[in-house]
């Protein structure tokens, strides 16, 4: 009866993520990152570092483990050279990571999962401090070649540094949450602490969030979500399905002579034919799905956990919805993408393969007017 109850409690832990079996709120995030003294000026600094680091990621990685190599402990733990290059390919990724500016939820989870991964294989905490304090040297090193100034006498290397440091603490404070077996004393405490805040607060603070967000994110004409609202939602649904392994499919579509009509009959027109569109979109997304307005007489579905090809019929529902609206002679070119549920690409380039398709489609409804889907 034991064993029973403990493997549905640990099947009941894998559905959430290592944040929140951990407790580590938005507002926890915050509250460490406070205490490290990381500003957005920090932020902005190592945003500002992104292509540099781009450019010169794999000579970082492969510094890095010239060095580690060197260390007959490691050598022996790495093992073999196809668990070296997966361990390149991931700290290539760590790297780029460290300067995309986003230090989120998502960000956190990654880096918990970090600790479970050396926990797991048997990596000390001495050598984890030690890889931790060789990478900020390597960096270190990096932004002083890259630097125009004196590498010597360099104020702006400094306060890279600095910044470089500080999300690097960050991240150790939360690799090492995954070391420490206290830390169940520590998540029971907070636990109870916040269970007691939420108790009087919850409803309150949830209801001026959603007006908050419904007033940030909406676009005012169509009711979709805004642009900004597409990139964050699309990035989150994004990490989520590669973390669980699903499909997540992007519908991307424009209006087929909507520009022409909207010079014609004018703006007043044309918005009541993108009204209409978002009450479409509306009416045949499911209550999972992001219809957003990407831009102008651009959209975009985000649609979780399902393929191309379900996402088809969704978009045949919403030319039918669509055409009993009678817009005129303005039609819509589809383009969908997919990612996952085995491989995976960034948001970034799903956005782009989901646009691409839509422009062949945009291609076929010049040789054949109508509403055209590419998969």
């Amino acid at each position: 009866m034991a064993d029973g109850n403990g493997f549905r409690k640990a099947a009941r832990a894998t559905d959430k993520s290592l944040a929140e079996q951990l407790q580590i709120t938005d507002r926890e995030i915050e509250y460490r990152k406070s205490l490290l003294g990381i500003t957005e000026e920090d932020v902005t600094i190592l945003k500002s570092m992104k292509n540099d680091i781009i450019d010169g990621a794999d000579k970082i990685v492969d510094r890095f483990y010239d060095i580690q190599l060197q260390t007959s402990e490691i050598s022996l733990l790495i093992g073999d050279a196809e668990t070296l290059e997966r361990l390149r390919v991931a700290m290539r990724r760590y790297i780029l990571e460290l300067f995309e500016g986003y230090y989120d939820a998502e960000y956190v989870n990654k880096r918990l999962r970090i600790g479970k991964v050396h926990q797991r294989i048997g990596v000390s905490p001495k050598l984890y401090v030690s890889a931790v304090n060789l990478l900020q040297t390597v960096i270190d090193d990096f932004i002083a070649q890259t630097s125009d100034a004196d590498p010597h006498d360099c104020k702006t290397c400094d306060t890279k540094r600095k910044a470089v440091h500080k999300l690097m603490m960050f991240d150790m404070q939360l690799v090492f949450d995954t070391y420490i077996s206290s830390l169940v004393a520590e998540v029971e405490t907070a636990k109870a602490d916040l269970e007691s805040y939420a108790a009087s607060l919850e409803d309150t603070v949830a209801q001026r969030t959603r007006q908050l967000q419904e007033l940030s994110v909406r676009d005012s004409l169509t009711g979709l979500l805004n642009h900004r609202a597409f990139i964050e939602n699309l990035r989150r649904e994004s990490a989520a399905a590669e973390r669980t392994k699903r499909p997540l499919s992007l519908v991307y579509f424009d209006l087929n002579g909507f520009k022409e009509f909207n010079d014609t009959r004018g703006h007043r027109d044309g918005d009541r034919i993108l009204e209409r569109v978002g009450q479409a979109v509306t009416e045949c997304i499911r209550d999972v799905d992001f219809g957003c307005r990407y831009g102008g007489d651009e959209f975009c579905i985000i649609m979780p956990s399902i393929t191309k090809e379900q996402a088809h019929k969704a978009c045949s529902r919403l030319i039918g919805i669509y055409d009993q609206m009678n817009v005129s002679d303005i039609t819509l070119s589809i383009g969908i993408a997919q990612t996952g549920p085995e491989d995976f690409v960034d948001s970034d380039t799903l956005v782009k393969l989901a646009d691409r398709k839509m422009y062949l489609a945009k291609a076929k409804s010049k040789d054949a007017p109508g509403h055209h889907i590419e998969l």
